[in-house]
């Protein structure tokens, strides 16, 4: 059944985005009547698509069950070349991250050129795949911060983990506790120096014995997160 997100306007109305419109009446060619999902204010529906000049809506027909995870994790990426940030986001999006955050790490082999253009383009990718796993909520991707921000952000949360190579004793599944509010910080392709990791504020943990890659460290993380606290 076609997904999309849209703007609740009245009690059992939700207006669809132009873009939306567009791909539900021309690409698709869905009519008026057709059933459809959408998620709006974090709820998720049952509607009856309706046109009015070219303008989707979809009226609620009834409410049903989020797919969301309980916990709540925020993934704090170290930026990587090329295109593998898009990689991240898709798939973190797809496994139920609630948001992410670049950093510019000082080993970051990448720094952002138009940053505004890339977020734009990431953003984009985190509502289709939301959107494919029929999620309730879109994650957002923000503004990338540096490491000296990072250290504030992660006192915001009930829990700061970093994966870091170096640490041999302590586990993810050791360091969780069933915490509803998680942030994961993943280096670079460089890794993170000693400094950044002991001035973060988060706690070190090891995925085993393998080095995993940048763009594989977090999609593993949450997934094994999700796993410990049952949250699938």
């Amino acid at each position: 059944m076609p997904k999309f997100f849209g703007e609740r306007i009245a009690p059992d109305l939700i207006s669809l985005s132009q873009e939306d419109s567009h791909h539900a009446l021309r690409v698709l060619r869905l009519r008026p009547g057709d059933t459809i999902r959408v998620s709006a204010q974090g709820l998720h529906f049952n509607a009856r698509l309706e046109v009015d000049d070219q303008q989707a809506r979809a009226r609620i027909l009834n409410e049903f069950a989020s797919n969301d995870a309980r916990t709540r994790i925020t993934l704090y990426q170290g930026w990587p070349k090329g295109d593998k940030l898009d990689q991240i986001v898709r798939q973190t999006t797809e496994l139920g991250v609630a948001a992410i955050v670049p950093v510019l790490f000082a080993r970051c082999v990448a720094r952002p050129d138009q940053a505004g253009k890339r977020l734009e383009r990431l953003n984009k990718i985190a509502r289709e795949a939301a959107m494919q796993s029929e999620r309730t909520i879109i994650p957002p991707v923000l503004a990338p911060i540096t490491a000296m921000e990072l250290s504030a952000r992660l006192q915001k949360h009930a829990l700061a983990l970093v994966l870091y190579e170096n640490e041999r004793q302590q586990t993810l599944a050791s360091a969780l506790k069933g915490q509803a509010d998680l942030a994961l910080v993943i280096g670079p392709e460089g890794g993170l120096t000693a400094g950044e990791v002991a001035e973060m504020g988060a706690q070190p943990v090891t995925l085993g014995p393998r080095i995993l890659r940048t763009e594989t460290a977090g999609i593993a993380a949450i997934a094994m997160t999700f796993a410990l606290n049952r949250d699938f």
